[in-house]
């Protein structure tokens, strides 16, 4: 008895849903069209990536905490004990 009105709600939903996908994917292309005319444009995507490799390379010494490591030599293997 419901399942109409039920089938109904559902493809509303699933309608506004492919309705965002389609304005998300325009605004990306129209963002990509506009980074190839302007070199000075940037677009998230561009941003996202500056961001990522500047964050990567100020937590490099972070992100090695080994590195800084120094055992006393009373723990290191002697000789051929690798």
């Amino acid at each position: 008895m419901l399942f109409v009105p039920v089938t109904g709600l559902w493809m509303s939903a699933v309608g506004v849903v492919g309705l965002a996908v389609n304005l998300r994917a325009y605004d990306f292309v129209s963002q990509e069209i506009r980074a190839a005319e302007d070199p000075e444009f940037e677009t998230f995507y561009t941003k996202n990536i500056l961001l990522n490799e500047g964050i990567r390379a100020w937590m490099a010494a972070q992100d090695q905490p080994h590195e800084n490591l120094v055992f006393p030599e009373e723990v290191l293997p002697r000789g051929n004990a690798l």
